[in-house]
């Protein structure tokens, strides 16, 4: 049972883990969108109470297997990995998740579907826990949990219930302008890589903004790569803004 739990980057051995876009990661990718169809239409026809709950209860699952995670850290490692704090993107995410659960605004709203949602959605695509077999527990959770994070996200933002507006787009980009450079300084100091911003991903766009522009001069290329995102992000609220004063002129 230890086994299952205990998998880090420096304790997998090379060959247990499983290939990018292989034959298993295509499989993950293709229950976990059938999950989130699922998740989003059950939301979509139930009661404005239910899909409170709904999110509650996602937020819970998603804060309750970390737990599990972080305490595995504790009991079956001599000590503890600073790399598995919750400092990367969707582990702030997380806690971002519990406040919109418990009282939805649209800061988090917002922040969510500007940068929790594109986040998990890298994070799937291009996953960083590869070197974890498929059985263990560090794999297993990190597909579901990134799974639920967009989930999270999509249930509301396809029911209305979230509403992105360019207008508030200063709230996301001021909460990168307080969390980056603390992080930045951080993963110097610990020799980490919260954000991917002192490092890229491997197998992700960072990797080739950074063969391109080197590190640290990738960040431009990484702040652009954002910026072009939340273009096609908003440009269809823009529109569909620009539709419905059109309607009550």
């Amino acid at each position: 049972m230890s086994k299952y739990f205990q998998y880090l980057e420096d304790t997998a051995k090379p060959g247990d883990g499983f290939q990018m876009y292989g034959g298993a990661h295509i499989i993950f990718l293709i229950g976990i969108i059938i999950g989130i169809v699922i998740l989003i239409l059950l939301y979509n026809y139930a009661s404005d109470r239910s899909r409170l709950k709904m999110l509650r209860v996602t937020a819970a699952i998603i804060f309750i297997s970390e737990a599990v995670r972080q305490a595995s850290f504790v009991l079956l490692q001599p000590v503890y990995p600073v790399s598995q704090l919750p400092l990367h993107l969707c582990g702030l995410s997380m806690f971002i998740e519990i406040i919109h659960a418990v009282r939805p605004n649209k800061t988090t709203g917002e922040i969510l579907y500007s940068l929790g949602l594109p986040g998990a959605l890298a994070a799937l695509l291009f996953p960083n826990w590869t070197m974890y077999p498929l059985w263990s527990y560090q794999a297993i959770q990190s597909f579901v949990v990134h799974g639920l994070h967009i989930a999270f996200v999509l249930m509301p933002l396809i029911a209305d219930d979230i509403r992105p507006s360019a207008r508030n787009i200063w709230r996301p980009a001021l909460f990168l302008l307080i969390i980056v450079p603390p992080i930045y300084f951080l993963n110097k100091r610990l020799n980490t890589n919260f954000f991917f911003v002192n490092a890229g991903s491997e197998g992700s766009p960072l990797e080739i903004l950074i063969n391109l522009m080197g590190n640290p001069g990738f960040l431009f290329g990484f702040v652009g790569l954002l910026l072009v995102l939340w273009f096609i992000m908003y440009l269809p609220f823009v529109v569909m803004e620009k539709k419905r004063r059109r309607m009550f002129i």
